[in-house]
């Protein structure tokens, strides 16, 4: 099973409470000195003090003094943490309230008692007991309208958490019809109310409604008295939901930014007000927030942000809680979940175990926290665990669902199926896949989108279990849905989901079928560009990483499946036009993955392209898919699609290459390719082409594609094998004989072939974690032999992504020679970040880690020097100055800290040295592509912070694709992380072949080769050099040194200076003579 989705994270809404009975302000201080009692875990006397405090009011018959400790009688650490006690004592209290026969009271009494039941989560007993106050409500004479409104606002909001959304807004607008027809009545109880509908509003994904109630409940806070409470408490409950709001309708960076600002809200309510009974109240919601903002973060695939937040917010649980309250309980689920999705398996399973010790404090959780636990095994490969906790969260569910079926039971059963299905289990995948199917099915099921999406599951399921007919049945069925719909809306959104039931479709076709004719061939193509024309609209309404992750799996199937129907009719017709449309496809396939990604960001800016550019642009996407997915008619999507299809001709004709980037299609046709390979070169493009690996050659001439690998088994251990190399390579022997078995596999079959000294390699998924020079042709004994015996020895090798990126061009002319930026991130600049940091959650701790970097300064030093250049080092190399020094050089030298983001590539960074008034110091690939970085050469000699997961490098794609953007011809970087003193090194040898005027490819290799010559003991392992590769032109770069004019400068000096003397020399043995 794939893991589960961030929306599987809790979104913690943030409501005012239901309201309990007004307190009597003489009887604070006494019931102060209880609950101090309590706080201090003077149990056993806080029950004497409360016992004789209730026997006073009780021998003096103050009922009202009595109603005001309801909420102590019930107190859990009284009942000796017995919450089921305490809430019997509190009831019993309340009856005993009730016996004394004032209406008024009694009213006052249950709301009290409704308040706990709200705070322990006793959802349907708080709403039974608020309509029970109601009745008495209506006894008391005169009628108080504030009272039913506050009711009203009660039996609403326990209805929600009940989850039944009609009854909740039926009696929020009864609350709020009161309201505005008694405008008189406490503000306090307008912005509770509105506060609450807007609740209501996003669940049912009214947003705009949702907005409108919430801005309304600001408006009221804004006529409430200006008190620290209403300034900042309340203003941060209803920001925090208007974030929730902002993230839910595809808006992460505004929904960042509200949350933030909610966050330092309660912050300062907190501060201002340490005494007051809200702020432990505070203190919890605002930890809420920020577990909320660690889900943005983690919507957008930025995991390490989500994981940080997430956990500070557990550590500061902690502080105040025990590990059995059940916000400590979701926090850690939370925290698991976040490591699960950053496939950091062992610290997903760790946080969530711990959730799960004391699951039975909060059951409502329980569910989820089975769901991802059973994820995580199905991951690490534990198939055996993961189907037993599979089997607890079904049952669970059923006991939770009754015969009711839930959107999360739906999507419990979509997952639990897909996950038997995948293992072979083949009646329960299918037992239920057809649950779900026949439950959408059903006559009294309306939701046309729910009823296709499973009717797509059980054709998936039956896909994956190789049952082809009943696979065809039903995506047949999926694919006929459209045209029956009587709702285009309906039938619009379903066509954003046709490309899966398209591919599920042609492969079950496919594989039914053993003699397949080219005619068919031809129609299975056809019938996949379809599937990928609708990807390529879908790639408009990417709101979050769900969708971007979805959107990349669709891509690669169809993508795949297209490269493997090119391939069966180039074997059948030997026709080189379908060998060059597979290898386009391919070359299509890698654009796709990186435009998707870039349209999850909405803050992303491009150079050439002004910011009203790029506002109308997110404008439109966003109103494009609101259309979709919030409105009721099919106007409103004409409309938006006829929008943005101006605008996009529009940015065709006046920014060609953003258009061309971001939307044109990439597939092109490569009949000019072999004009634009230089000469005495040959390309070596490796292609997946599903569970198979080929490699497609081509030079100036001619081009051929051979199979390198013939089974999934060959192709998994291949994948192993560089994996382990890319980890260590310490053992002689062991790596010896690794890189042989890589050479007889990845280049012994077109060793023959490859006849000229320049090789430019463009690997293909895990192929890029692969440095093809150690490749040895046979055995090594010590690796100080791979200077003879490898790829290395042979070739210069350059690498790239993309055959688009194959031009003959001749480089650049700058006049700038050098820049550099070296922030040594020594012990001096992190204590003076550290105490200017004042709020612990802004604090970078990632940055307080890093390693001092001396080599990097030394380098940047010396060669800006030698370069005649510039050199920014330490505090200097902040962000700013990067930004605004780095353009327009020849060699553009980054000597710092990299964080590579395989999961979300676009968000990998660069870190600069921390300027304390700015906290951003990274810059992220897709900013790269705002940058003027136009060079010759951009050299990242970072040392990678730490890459969590092992991933197939798209990193490395992003990354080069970023700078290529940006204007560098080249890059010069690494594979993994590497040594900082041997990359400096190294880095010293290649700059003095590139000012001797050799190419870089060239320069590199004997850079390489000279290192090998010199080194001693392990810094002689691949895994210290081999990692550094040049990515894009190989072009020698023209440095001009002043040096040469300088000396010629002091020539005709010093000549000069002879001649004056001369002739003064002259002169005077003329005169001598005269004389």
């Amino acid at each position: 099973m794939k893991e589960l989705s961030c929306y599987f994270y809790f979104l913690v809404f943030i409501i005012g409470f239901t309201f309990p009975a007004k307190s009597q302000n003489k009887l604070v201080s006494n019931r102060a000195y209880i609950e101090k009692l309590i706080s201090s875990d003077s149990i056993s006397k806080a029950k004497v003090e409360l016992k004789n405090q209730l026997d006073y009011f009780r021998k003096s018959n103050s009922v009202d003094s009595l109603v005001a400790y309801i909420n102590l009688v019930g107190h859990e650490k009284l009942a000796n943490n017995d919450s089921k006690k305490a809430i019997s004592n509190a009831e019993k209290f309340v009856a005993e309230i009730k016996n004394r026969n004032n209406d008024y009271y009694s009213k006052e009494a249950l709301l009290a008692l409704a308040n706990l039941y709200a705070t322990s989560r006793l959802f349907q007993e708080n709403y039974n007991i608020n309509k029970e106050a109601l009745i008495f409500a209506n006894k008391i004479n005169p009628i108080n309208k504030g009272d039913f409104s506050q009711i009203e606002y009660n039996l609403g909001t326990a209805a929600i958490d009940m989850q039944n959304l009609s009854l909740g807004q039926k009696h929020l607008y009864n609350s709020k019809n009161i309201l505005e027809a008694n405008p008189k009545i406490a503000a306090e109880q307008f912005y509770l109310t509105y506060n609450s509908i807007g609740r209501i509003k996003a669940k049912l994904l009214e947003i705009d409604s949702s907005n409108f109630y919430y801005n309304k409940s600001l408006k009221a806070l804004g006529k409430m008295e200006n008190l620290p409470v209403n300034k900042y408490y309340k203003a941060a409950i209803v920001k925090q939901n208007i974030a929730l709001n902002l993230f839910n309708s595809g808006n992460p960076d505004e929904a960042i930014k509200m949350m933030k600002g909610a966050i330092l809200d309660f912050q300062y309510f907190i501060n201002l007000e340490k005494n007051d009974i809200k702020t432990p109240r505070a203190i919890r919601f605002r930890l809420a927030s920020i577990d909320n903002l660690g889900v943005f973060y983690a919507g957008i695939g930025d995991n390490n942000n989500a994981i940080d937040v997430t956990t500070y917010s557990l550590e500061e649980k902690l502080k105040i809680l025990s590990e059995e309250d059940p916000n400590v309980i979701l926090s850690n689920l939370i925290v698991g979940h976040g490591h699960l999705i950053a496939k950091n398996y062992e610290l997903a399973a760790k946080y969530i175990d711990a959730g799960l010790k004391h699951i039975n404090k909060t059951p409502f959780y329980e569910d989820y926290a089975l769901l991802i636990r059973a994820s995580v095994y199905d991951n690490v490969g534990d198939i055996e665990n993961a189907k037993k906790i599979y089997q607890r969260s079904e049952a669970l569910y059923r006991v939770k669902n009754k015969d009711m079926y839930s959107l999360d039971f739906l999507e419990a059963l979509t997952e639990m199926s897909l996950f038997y299905a995948k293992h072979g289990m083949a009646e329960k995948a299918i037992t239920l896949a057809k649950e779900s199917y026949d439950h959408t099915h059903s006559k009294s099921f309306e939701n046309n989108i729910t009823k296709f999406k499973h009717t797509e599951n059980i054709a998936l399921v039956n896909y994956e279990l190789k049952y082809y007919k009943d696979a065809l049945a039903y995506s047949n069925e999926a694919l006929e849905m459209n045209l029956k719909m009587h709702n285009k809306l309906d039938s619009i959104q379903n066509e954003m989901s046709k490309p899966r039931v398209l591919y599920i479709n042609a492969k079950s076709k496919y594989n039914l079928i053993n003699d397949k004719s080219i005619s068919f061939l031809e129609s299975l193509l056809s019938q996949i560009e379809q599937g990928i024309k609708i990807l390529e609209k879908r790639k408009t309404i990417v709101n979050n990483s769900d969708d971007v992750t979805k959107l990349i799996a669709d891509n690669n199937d169809l993508f795949n499946f297209e490269k493997q129907l090119y391939l069966d009719l180039y074997n059948k017709t030997k026709d080189k036009k379908y060998l060059n449309e597979l290898v386009s496809t391919h070359e299509s396939s890698i654009y796709n993955r990186i435009r998707s990604r870039l349209n999850l960001k909405s803050n992303i800016e491009f150079a050439n392209v002004s910011k009203k550019i790029t506002d109308r642009e997110k404008a439109l996407k966003q109103k494009l898919t609101k259309s979709l997915t919030n409105s009721e008619t099919i106007n409103e999507f004409f409309t938006a699609n006829d929008n943005w299809n101006v605008f996009l001709d529009s940015l065709k004709y006046n920014h060609p290459d953003y258009y061309k980037m971001r939307y044109e299609t990439i597939k092109q046709p490569l009949n000019t390719l072999q004009n634009s390979i230089p000469k005495n070169t040959i390309i070596v493009r490796y292609v997946f082409i599903n569970d198979l690996l080929y490699v497609y050659l081509i030079n100036s001439k001619e081009s051929s594609i051979t199979k390198l690998t013939s089974s999934k088994n060959e192709l998994n251990h291949l994948k192993k094998t560089i994996q382990s190399l890319s980890e260590n390579q310490s053992d002689v022997k062991i790596t010896s004989l690794k890189l042989l078995k890589l050479y007889q596999l990845l280049w012994q079959p077109i060793a023959s072939k490859i006849s000229v000294e320049n090789v430019i390699i463009i690997p293909d998924g895990d192929l890029f974690n692969l440095s093809f020079e150690t490749l040895t042709p046979k055995k090594i004994n010590n690796f100080s032999e791979l200077s003879t015996n490898s790829l290395l020895a042979k070739y210069n090798i350059s690498y790239n992504y993309s055959l688009l990126l194959i031009k003959n061009n001749k480089p650049s002319i700058y006049n700038s020679n050098f820049v550099a930026f070296a922030p040594e991130f020594n012990d001096k600049m992190k204590s003076d970040y550290k105490f200017a940091i004042t709020d612990s959650l802004a604090l970078d701790k990632t940055y307080l880690t890093l390693l001092p970097q001396p080599f990097s300064v030394d380098i940047a030093q010396q060669y800006s020097e030698l370069f005649n250049g510039s050199a920014y080092i330490n505090k200097n190399a902040t962000k700013q100055i990067f930004e605004n020094s780095a353009k327009e050089h020849k060699i553009i030298h980054i000597g710092t800290h990299a964080e590579s983001n395989n999961l979300s590539p676009e968000l990998s960074r660069l870190i600069f040295a921390k300027n304390t008034t700015d906290e951003n110091n990274s810059l992220y690939t897709y900013e790269i592509y705002n940058q003027n970085l136009s060079s010759n050469l951009a050299i990242l000699t970072a040392c990678e912070t730490g890459k969590p997961t092992y991933q197939s490098g798209e990193g490395m794609i992003s990354l080069a694709h970023a700078f290529n953007y940006a204007g560098s011809e080249s890059i010069l970087t690494s594979l993994w992380k590497i040594d900082e003193q041997s990359s400096a090194k190294i880095t010293e040898l290649f700059y003095n072949y590139i000012k001797k005027g050799w190419a870089k490819d060239k320069a590199l290799r004997q850079a390489k080769l000279d290192y090998i010559a010199t080194a001693e003991g392990r810094m002689i392992n691949p895994q210290y050099w081999a990692g550094l590769v040049l990515i894009g032109d190989t072009s020698a770069i023209n440095i001009k040194s002043d040096t040469n004019y300088v000396f010629i400068i002091l020539i005709v000096l010093v000549l000069i200076i002879i001649l004056i003397f001369s002739k003064k020399y002259l002169n005077h043995k003329k005169a001598t003579k005269i004389n």
